[in-house]
C-alpha cells in the first residue's frame, strides 16, 4: 500500500459523534450520519495511510453547535488538528474567543444555492471583519456558477481564503466556463488557496474520474504553491435522509482519491508540496495559541 509523505495533512474532513450526545440541528437536516464515522475511525484510516495532521470542518448538520468539534480538539495531541467552524451573527464574540482557544482557525461559508445556507451580504461582511480580528481564514463552498452571485464579495476578501473542492465544477460546462475562470482568477491572488479535493464526486464518468482531471490540473497550475488536498471523509454526500445508510468509502477509496490527485500534478515531487509543504506553510501562519 502506498503511504503519503511524512507530515502530510488531510486538509478537509468531517467527524461525527453519537446522536444522543451530538444531535443534528433539526429533524430536517440534510443527512443523518451513522455513529461509526467518528474520530476513532478517522484516526485508524489516517494511521493506515500515514496522515499526521487534519483539518476538522464543522458539518452543516450540526449548525452552530460546535460541542463535538470542541471535545475532539481539546482531547487531541497538540498540533494534530485544526478546526473550521460555522460562524454567523448568532455566534457571540465570547464564543469566537472560546473557539480560538480550542484550536479553531477558520470559518466555512456555504454558497451552494441548492442548500440555501449562504449568509446575506451584510452578514458576510460583518462576519469577515470579526474573523479578520482573530487572524482566521475563510473557506468558500459552492458549485459551478454559484460563486458569480457573490463575486464582488469574494473579490473583496483580503484575509487568507480557500476555495473548497476545486470549486465544485460543472464538468459539462468545461474549464472555460465563466464560474470556473472566475475561481482561477481568484487563485492567482496571493491570499487565495485551492482545495484539490472531491473531484471524484463531480465526475460524470465514475472511477477513475478522468473527466475531472483538467479541472484539478488548472487549479494546480493557477497556484502550485497554494494548493491543498483533503479527502472530505466520510463523504457526506453518500448519506441518505431519512433512515439511509452510509456506503463504506474507507481505505481503498481514499487511496483511489490520492491516485486522482497525482494525475493533477506534474510529477511525484509535487505530491509532497500539496500534502506537506503547502499546508505546513498555510497553517504555520495560524498556529499562535494552538494547543
Amino acid at each position: 500500500m502506498s503511504r503519503v509523505p511524512a507530515g502530510s495533512w488531510d486538509a478537509h474532513v468531517h467527524v461525527f459523534g453519537p446522536a444522543d450526545k451530538y444531535p443534528v440541528c433539526n429533524r430536517d437536516a440534510l443527512y443523518h450520519p451513522p455513529a461509526e464515522c467518528d474520530v476513532i475511525a478517522l484516526e485508524a484510516l489516517h494511521g493506515a495511510i500515514g496522515f499526521h495532521h487534519a483539518v476538522l470542518v464543522q458539518p452543516t448538520v450540526y449548525g452552530p453547535d460546535h460541542r463535538l468539534l470542541f471535545d475532539i480538539l481539546k482531547s487531541a495531541p497538540p498540533g494534530r488538528y485544526v478546526g473550521v467552524a460555522i460562524v454567523n451573527d448568532a455566534i457571540s464574540d465570547r464564543e469566537l474567543l472560546s473557539m480560538h482557544e480550542a484550536g479553531i482557525r477558520g470559518a466555512r461559508f456555504n454558497f451552494g444555492r441548492k442548500f440555501k445556507l449562504g449568509p446575506s451580504p451584510d452578514e458576510f461582511r460583518r462576519t469577515l471583519e470579526r474573523l479578520r480580528s482573530l487572524g482566521w481564514f475563510v473557506k468558500i463552498f459552492g458549485y459551478g456558477d454559484d460563486f458569480m452571485a457573490v463575486a464582488d464579495e469574494l473579490m473583496s476578501i483580503d484575509c487568507m481564503a480557500v476555495i473548497d473542492h476545486i470549486g465544485g465544477p460543472e464538468i459539462e460546462s468545461g474549464i472555460e466556463s465563466e464560474g470556473f475562470q472566475f475561481l482561477l482568477d481568484l487563485l492567482r491572488r496571493p491570499n487565495w488557496w485551492g482545495m484539490l479535493s472531491n473531484g471524484d464526486t463531480r465526475s460524470k464518468k465514475g472511477s477513475p474520474w478522468t473527466d475531472v482531471t483538467p479541472f484539478g490540473r488548472a487549479f494546480y497550475e493557477a497556484a502550485p504553491d497554494r494548493c491543498l488536498w483533503g479527502s472530505d471523509w466520510p463523504h457526506v454526500h453518500r448519506f441518505v435522509t431519512p433512515g439511509g445508510s452510509h456506503q463504506d468509502y474507507g481505505l481503498d477509496h481514499k487511496l483511489d482519491q490520492l491516485t486522482l490527485l497525482r494525475r493533477y500534478l506534474p510529477d511525484e515531487k509535487c505530491l509532497a508540496k500539496v500534502l506537506v509543504d503547502n499546508p505546513a506553510r498555510f497553517f504555520e501562519n495560524l498556529r499562535t495559541g494552538l494547543r
